[in-house]
């Protein structure tokens, strides 16, 4: 997973615009997000998705495997998609479940 200094590598207004989006995800508000939360907001969102990409995105960010992702880790891995260290991690699901569903 991407270490603390990459975090020091964002702007304020970076953190704070992260910040806010596991906020939304995280809509029972205990500090972590799960795949349904994930899907909950994406549906909101009219975003289409898969439940494969859905998972595939929470198994990547998820650095302890506990089926959630914690505000760090989704801030590391935030923080790593945007200073360009997002290769840090290797996927956990084929790359085919990682490509974005095509909206009719």
């Amino acid at each position: 997973m991407a270490s603390g200094s990459i975090l020091r590598k964002l702007k304020p207004s970076q953190v704070v615009e992260m910040t806010k989006s596991f906020m939304e995800f995280d809509t029972n508000d205990n500090g972590s997000i799960t795949a349904e939360e994930m899907k909950e907001c994406l549906h909101r969102s009219n975003v289409a998705y898969k439940d494969a990409e859905v998972n595939a995105v929470i198994s990547n960010m998820d650095s302890n495997q506990d089926g959630t992702v914690s505000y760090e880790e989704y801030m590391k891995f935030m923080a790593a998609m945007n200073t360009g260290q997002s290769n840090q991690n290797q996927p956990r699901q084929s790359s085919k479940a990682n490509q974005p569903s095509k909206k009719n």
